[in-house]
């Protein structure tokens, strides 16, 4: 039997961003119902046990940007939601990490002056591209950092450098760098920086790469103990305490709009809403819709578009602390002596997962309790993992876990006979868990011209789309989106 929800807010999905839309609805007044497809809440920010329970593995989180007191937004959004005891749980890095690039270890801290002065330390001949690099994060960046602030009136653009903004977007940053910065060092030691973002350096935009550096150096970096399904946890309770409603492994099948309300049908509900919140890709939106004249022209423009990156994860339980292994920073970034500048060939021959930055993420180091756990992660696309047969799959996942393996003993060869445990995952396997287009972990790429806000204009006004996909990639981003459409929607604003 179907039962009849009748709602202000339907929202589908529940991961960071339909749980923080939910939670600020709810807090507004208004009645939200979020309907998930999976059997827990978090998307991407979630975990998984093996041996008995005995080893814990988050599926992506370890940094969460823009924490630091009265300057993040994350934190100011958190304040304001009064989720206080959530924000005593973030724990801000004493660092970024570590680049590993041609024999140097070259650690990051995590304060704007003292990463300039790292810099300069290795790079002394670059002192005014330095100099330059962090007067665009300060203006530029600061100000593309600031969009969710502005939709709400809370931030005035600063026109004197609007025009030059403009140019960036249209340029890559790794073409910035080229404009600033006299050797290819130090390009090749700030790129792979583009990874937290999901991005890579020849690819996005230079605008949007500098908002990335304000977020991660000024914004502050933090972590929360319990790996990211305990943040997502604490956000779900919040959202029920407030009034909320959660319905799992509930898949939104179709919608039809009847004028007043839409009418939408999931696995156990027929659900009437006013507003129907879509934090699931866009493509997905025009499949739920019965068949109306407008979804051929809105597929018109998420075309504009390109699905971003996922990953390629291999998840490693070691037999001692990470620390007796020289293990000791929260993150390495592996560089090949080529750098990340790779071609599309490269990427089609798997000559790609040689010469791409690997991380290799410490995650005893975040939450001791899981056990002596590290993760070797490199972005990948769908596109390599898709058409292969089953055979074809297994085989190839495991010569690319191989490959990882084999970097991550080269820069630190105490690690050989240590592993005791190692499983992989895919874009394919984040698609089965996520439902994220392509497998993507990062929405859609940040691409020179690119701009999200096409999809904010949805032919249809009850539907908003309120994810990542709109808003770009990120978890501070997915919080902050959520957040500010909530507040919007509930003073009936138009977003």
């Amino acid at each position: 039997m179907i039962d009849n929800i009748n709602v202000d807010d339907l929202v589908i999905g529940a991961g960071l961003c339909g749980l923080m839309y939910g939670l600020t609805a709810a807090t507004e007044g208004r009645s939200v119902v979020i309907s998930e497809a999976h059997h827990k809440v978090g998307g991407y920010a979630t975990n998984f046990y093996r041996n008995k329970r005995k080893f814990i593995f988050d599926c992506s989180q370890h940094k969460v940007s823009g924490l630091r007191e009265h300057v993040g937004n994350l934190w100011n959004t958190l304040k304001r939601l009064e989720l206080h005891s959530l924000l005593e749980e973030f724990h801000l890095h004493e660092e970024i990490g570590t680049v590993v690039y041609r024999g140097n270890f070259i650690r990051i801290p995590s304060e704007p002056n003292e990463i300039k002065e790292t810099l300069r330390m290795y790079f002394p001949d670059e002192t005014t591209g330095i100099e330059q690099l962090f007067k665009d994060i300060e203006t530029h960046g600061y100000q593309h950092y600031m969009f969710f602030r502005r939709l709400m009136n809370e931030y005035t653009i600063n026109k004197d450098i609007l025009r030059e903004s403009r140019g960036l977007s249209k340029i890559t940053a790794r073409e910035y760098f080229e404009t600033i910065f006299k050797g290819n060092d130090i390009i090749e030691v700030l790129s792979p920086i583009a990874i937290y973002s999901g991005s890579i350096s020849n690819e996005v935009n230079a605008f949007y790469f500098l908002h990335c550096l304000y977020a991660m150096f000024y914004g502050g970096q933090a972590y929360v103990k319990g790996t990211g399904q305990h943040l997502s946890n604490v956000l779900l309770k919040e959202f029920i305490n407030r009034g909320g409603i959660l319905l799992k492994k509930n898949p939104v099948y179709e919608m039809e709009d009847h004028d007043e309300h839409m009418l939408v049908k999931t696995r156990k509900n027929m659900i009437r809403a006013k507003n129907v919140i879509a934090t699931c890709p866009p493509e997905d939106v025009l499949k739920m819709l019965k068949k109306q004249e407008y979804t051929d022209r809105f597929q018109s423009v998420i075309n504009n578009f390109e699905v971003g990156w996922g990953h390629f994860c291999v998840y490693i339980v070691i037999s001692v602390p990470p620390e007796e292994i020289g293990i000791f920073s929260p993150e390495y970034l592996l560089v090949s002596d080529s750098g990340d500048n790779f071609t599309k060939e490269d990427f089609e021959n798997d000559r790609y997962y040689d010469l791409f930055t690997l991380s290799i993420s410490n995650y005893h180091r975040f939450d001791p309790a899981g056990g002596y756990v590290i993760q070797l992660v490199m972005l990948d696309h769908g596109d390599r993992w898709f058409h292969l047969s089953e055979e074809e799959y297994t085989a190839r996942k495991q010569k690319i876990q191989d490959k990882f393996i084999k970097r991550a003993l080269k820069t630190f060869p105490k690690l050989e006979g240590k592993l005791i445990y190692t499983e992989s995952s895919t874009p394919k396997t984040n698609y089965k868990f996520t439902l994220a287009t392509k497998g993507s972990a990062f929405a859609y790429k940040m691409l020179p011209r690119t701009n999200l806000s096409l999809l904010s204009d949805f032919p249809n006004d009850k539907i908003k789309l309120v994810s990542t996909w709109a808003g770009g990639p990120g978890y501070e981003t997915a919080m902050c989106f959520g957040f500010t459409q909530g507040k919007l929607l509930s003073k009936n604003t138009k977003i």
